[in-house]
């Protein structure tokens, strides 16, 4: 059993680990007193001086307390900590009094040795408020750490459901899109039509079933966009130019899935309308150092500003998902000139 399992048994019944506390102190008293006089044995113990022992351990149990239900709660907790130290002495002291008279009264007054007395008396009540005082703030610590537990669980347990609830939203916003490519080609009757069915089928099986995990290879989310960049270049007109490179060959670094799609959306959305002025889409994923992945693309795109950059539920939904997974460990930064957009995406993860 650990300490901190013997510490959540004791507060469903407190009476125990005090009875406890109390019992081995006795054992220990008698065990010191015996061996601190050569000349006493356990079988020299009689009534008289049996009672003397149990007075004194309730004396102690008097400053114990007095020190953990008064002196730490009211003053040393709320930073008294000068008027603290001088109720802390006068609480030593009074234990001290009230144990040499008591002990007087059992065992006689014996002048010579008064100074020593005391200082043993002292040491004792000391000790006694320094191993209860540790105890008490080592319970106190593990009752701390044991809040910031559950809150940190709960906050973990609120995150993973935001994050799922955001990933579902990718799912039918990319389905969507897709489908409506589908739908206009097929009224077209286009030769292309069999195709793309066949690459959103395998583009439909990472989604459902690959994109579940919560990591996954970037070597496999790059054939995924990769086959997506495919598909929307089968619908798009012949002058659009579109070039996929990566740099590097850490493909087994892995990232959250789906955060690189919005963007390439957006790309495709916007870049792909330009009819004239060469219309090009640049992508490029930087995979040459082992503790990052970089991403960058750059479209040229109308003159009129890009309504839904800052606000597309694609964009808005990477965003998001980005500062839940990756706080503090990614750069994105979002440029728009009058006819250009560029996006640039840094994940470090270590």
């Amino acid at each position: 059993m650990t300490i901190r399992e013997f510490f959540k048994k004791c507060k469903k019944n407190l009476i125990i680990p005090h009875i406890l506390f109390w019992g081995i102190s006795i054992v220990l008293f008698t065990v010191v007193l015996i061996n601190t006089r050569g000349d006493f044995s356990f079988f020299d113990i009689n009534l008289k001086m049996a009672t003397n022992i149990l007075v004194t351990i309730v004396f102690l149990a008097i400053s114990v307390y007095i020190n953990l239900l008064c002196l730490i709660p009211y003053f040393f907790n709320k930073r008294k900590y000068g008027l603290f130290f001088l109720l802390e002495i006068g609480n030593i002291l009074l234990f001290i009094v009230l144990n040499y008279f008591v002990s007087c009264f059992f065992e006689g007054r014996n002048q010579s040795n008064i100074l020593s007395e005391i200082f043993a008396e002292f040491i004792l009540v000391l000790l006694f408020l320094i191993v209860s005082t540790l105890i008490k703030f080592m319970r106190e610590s593990i009752a701390v750490q044991d809040v910031e537990l559950r809150i940190k669980e709960v906050e973990k347990q609120k995150i993973e459901a935001e994050l799922i609830a955001l990933k579902a939203q990718v799912n039918p916003h990319f389905f969507f899109n897709t489908l409506n490519s589908l739908y206009a080609l097929s009224l077209d009757k286009s030769e292309k039509a069999p195709e793309l069915i066949l690459k959103l089928s395998e583009l439909m099986r990472y989604v459902i079933y690959e994109s579940k995990e919560n990591l996954i290879p970037i070597g496999k989310q790059l054939e995924f966009l990769q086959s997506y960049v495919y598909l929307e270049r089968i619908r798009t007109n012949d002058s659009l130019l579109v070039d996929f490179m990566v740099q590097g060959d850490h493909l087994q670094l892995k990232v959250a899935p789906l955060l690189y799609l919005a963007f390439i959306e957006n790309a495709f959305k916007h870049g792909a309308k330009l009819k004239e002025n060469h219309p090009f889409i640049h992508i490029l994923f930087n995979l040459e150092l082992p503790d990052r992945v970089g991403f960058f693309i750059q479209n040229n795109k109308d003159i009129a500003p890009i309504i839904s950059s800052s606000g597309g539920i694609g964009l808005a939904n990477v965003k998001k998902r980005l500062e839940l997974l990756y706080p503090g460990k990614f750069t994105l930064h979002i440029e728009e000139t009058k006819s250009l957009y560029n996006v640039e995406l840094t994940i470090f993860l270590s």
